[in-house]
């Protein structure tokens, strides 16, 4: 996927007031966020308080990004870019998230806000696979940021981001031959054996069948119509054989990709990290 930078004008970051629910913020730390998200939403997101970007936290917690996103919009203090990044990227609205990321640093938030956000930033192109890129921002923001913490953090995510040079991959090449050898034995190679098995069953229905068939006909003198059909039938099963092996071999490798996406997310760019990095505490008084 394309990612598009766009030139921003700088941004004054609004001071918001915390939100009055204190309802919102015993259900939040309770536990139950769809009720927490209901009594900051009682409370107003359009006002000067942070109701909105404890609404949407409670909403991510939930998993509900889209209604997290949609609160935060046009909102300008530091912890609604930083909340507003983070419910963009698994919605993989990545330029939004790239655009709140060039605002936030045209703000005066302060520099550890600012490089929480080059981080996100850079989660960013680990979410999309540049994998390249994200190791080159990841090995910069190390070196530039003064917050020791992230450092430590930054060290990890580059060590993990090392697997990816390691990770299990199947060859779409390998896949194609061994299932034109026998069919399914490339979706055997990918590890996709409901696939394998379907696909052994078809052929040797089609392919069987019409060898079958035309030694019927040719016993019988009869013309080979059927043989023809079953024969042509089989020819489509064999070739979608050949390509749906090399599809699953691409899958396979986007999963394994995506799974090590996945860790780094849950380990690091988790919920807790945002919720932390926002500034937002849930206090009762």
């Amino acid at each position: 996927m394309a990612l598009c930078l766009t030139a921003v004008a700088p941004v004054a970051a609004e001071p918001l007031l915390p939100c009055p629910s204190v309802a919102g913020n015993s259900l939040y730390q309770a536990g139950q966020y769809s009720l927490s998200s209901l009594a900051f939403y009682e409370s107003g997101l359009d006002t000067g308080t942070d109701c909105a970007e404890r609404y949407a936290l409670s909403r991510m917690r939930d998993a509900d990004f889209g209604p997290a996103l949609d609160a935060l919009n046009n909102r300008h203090a530091p912890s609604s870019f930083l909340l507003r990044m983070f419910a963009a990227i698994p919605l993989q609205r990545y330029n939004s998230a790239l655009f709140d990321r060039d605002q936030l640093l045209l703000s005066d938030a302060t520099d550890r806000q600012k490089d929480v956000g080059r981080l996100l930033g850079i989660s960013v192109y680990m979410d999309a696979g540049d994998y390249a890129r994200a190791n080159k921002g990841l090995e910069e923001l190390q070196k530039q940021t003064a917050e020791e913490d992230l450092r430590l953090l930054i060290g990890r995510v580059r060590t993990d981001l090392l697997e990816y040079e390691t990770l299990d991959r199947k060859s779409p090449w390998l896949a194609g031959s061994l299932a034109a050898l026998f069919p399914g034995a490339g979706h055997v190679y990918t590890e996709h054996y409901t696939d394998a098995a379907l696909s052994l069953f078809w052929n040797g229905v089609f392919l069987g069948g019409g060898a079958y068939l035309y030694n019927l006909e040719n016993r019988a003198e009869a013309n080979h119509t059927g043989s023809i059909v079953f024969g042509l039938a089989g020819l489509l099963f064999y070739a979608a054989n050949i390509t749906g092996a090399i599809s699953s071999a691409h899958r396979y490798n986007f999963f394994q990709e995506r799974d090590l996406q996945q860790k780094i997310r849950e380990r690091y760019f988790n919920l807790d990290f945002i919720e932390k990095q926002s500034g937002l505490t849930f206090e009762v008084r």
